[in-house]
């Protein structure tokens, strides 16, 4: 894992707390990620459908990453970042999937990702108040 190590995610987390929003319709999937990022420190919360997603973003003001897949039922996850950025400008998007690509140039992961590939994407483009600890 080449320039990004969990030492330097975990001493961001302690002057900052990094709350991220994962939205994913495949229960296994929320499930591990949510995990993995709990270990690392993030602040995690989960919804299973972009609807779900922009009420918990409406009422959490404190969320800074949104992490989504982008094909769900019902609402895909471009559309809900549209949304989202439109409500909260500051909110940093990455989208993940696993047949297909973003349309626009925001961060993405591929599924299926492994744990070192989460923690690269989530720290290569840091909040600016935790830029100055990478």
């Amino acid at each position: 894992m080449s320039g990004v190590s969990y030492r330097n995610i975990r001493c961001d987390i302690a002057n900052y707390t990094v709350s991220v929003l994962i939205v994913d319709d495949d229960d296994n999937i929320l499930e591990l990620t949510s995990e993995i990022l709990r270990t690392l420190g993030y602040d995690v919360l989960t919804a299973r459908s972009a609807l779900e997603a922009l009420a918990i973003l409406r009422s959490n003001p404190q969320l800074s990453i949104l992490f989504t897949d982008i094909q769900m039922p019902h609402m895909g996850g471009e559309e809900l970042a549209e949304i989202a950025s439109a409500v909260r400008p500051d909110i940093r998007v990455i989208f993940t999937s696993g047949c297909g690509l973003p349309r626009t140039a925001a961060p993405f992961l591929q599924k299926p990702y492994k744990a070192a590939d989460l923690v690269r994407v989530l720290a290569s483009q840091p909040p600016p108040t935790l830029r100055s600890c990478l």
